[in-house]
């Protein structure tokens, strides 16, 4: 599915943790830390398709309600995970 990340375009599976892929993501900016969803150093904001991604896992609203992060769309990108493909694509950007 495509996938923008700061403008970059990514073809990203539906059920691959974007995590798993952090070497190539981190090319658009994203920068990671532990890739587990306990750092929070990967931040960012789902501004188109965030209904197409997997609800937050408990662990992972923990990590972002921490760090201040309290916007719904705040998500953590090492623990995103595409599971509907309805999205024409899923538009992501960081903070930086």
């Amino acid at each position: 599915m495509k996938v923008r990340i700061n403008g970059r375009i990514f073809n990203i599976p539906k059920g691959v943790r974007f995590g798993e892929l952090s070497h190539e993501i981190e090319k658009a900016g994203i920068e990671f830390g532990c890739t587990d969803g306990q750092c929070g150093v990967c931040i960012a904001r789902v501004v188109k398709g965030l209904e197409c991604l997997r609800e937050p896992s408990e662990e992972e609203e923990e990590t972002l309600w921490r760090t201040g992060a309290v916007d719904e769309e705040e998500r953590l990108t090492c623990q995103l995970v595409i599971e509907d493909e309805s999205c024409e694509e899923i538009v992501i950007e960081s903070e930086d």
